[in-house]
């Protein structure tokens, strides 16, 4: 069940650089866009999509998904991006499938950020083991009990990241600043190795899990 507790919980070095989009989605159409990202799903799988990402969706609220990826530097954003240029076929792919969205969604949020270590408190960031992230938005410049990470206008991003909703729960509270729970989609995005490895029960929806 999503609230079993996850072995393999390692640290990881939070991203220099977080690349958020949120995909608001218009009445009625969970199931289509389901199709549009299922596809993409197995895409990424089939044509070795270079870089892993991370879907995730509010537990309450309006119906909306969130990607986000993680990038060690500038230089290794570039480096993906170059890496995604060069896959034509891919390329090709998540073209097609970005347009069929089209008239699915609202306009998204799109946004870099970069993560401000000495503002971040609490446990280390990492991604594997993780079920869910709790995420406050902000415009405050104090320091913050999570992983903190800024946009150019302003606008800030505090991240944790736990295994169980209970955990989330409580990690909510502790926030507040009108925190948001956001449960992983495991049969989209992209897992990296060690995410499958820590939880493979979890990821197995997930079409990388299947090559």
């Amino acid at each position: 069940t999503e609230d079993l507790a996850v072995p393999g919980m390692e640290q990881e070095r939070p991203p220099a650089i977080l690349h958020i989009f949120r995909e608001p989605l218009n009445p009625g159409s969970e199931a289509a866009y389901k199709a549009v990202e299922d596809d993409t799903a197995r895409l990424c799988a089939e044509l070795n999509c270079p870089h892993p990402h991370l879907a995730l969706e509010p537990v309450a609220g309006p119906k909306e998904v969130w990607w986000l990826n993680a990038f060690e530097s500038d230089l290794d954003k570039q480096r993906v991006e170059t890496a995604y240029a060069e896959n034509r076929a891919l390329m090709a792919a998540l073209t097609r499938n970005s347009a069929r969205k089209g008239a699915l969604t609202g306009a998204p949020v799109n946004t870099y950020a970069r993560y401000r270590a000495d503002l971040s408190l609490g446990s280390p960031w990492t991604l594997t083991g993780a079920r869910f992230v709790v995420v406050a938005i902000t415009q405050q410049a104090d320091i913050a009990d999570g992983s903190v990470f800024d946009t150019t206008d302003g606008t800030r991003y505090i991240l944790r990241q736990v295994a169980t909703r209970q955990q989330a729960e409580a990690e909510a509270s502790r926030l507040r600043r009108g925190a948001q729970i956001l449960a992983v989609l495991p049969q989209w995005g992209l897992p990296a190795k060690e995410w499958v490895a820590a939880d493979p029960h979890f990821w197995a929806a997930n079409p990388v899990s299947r090559k």
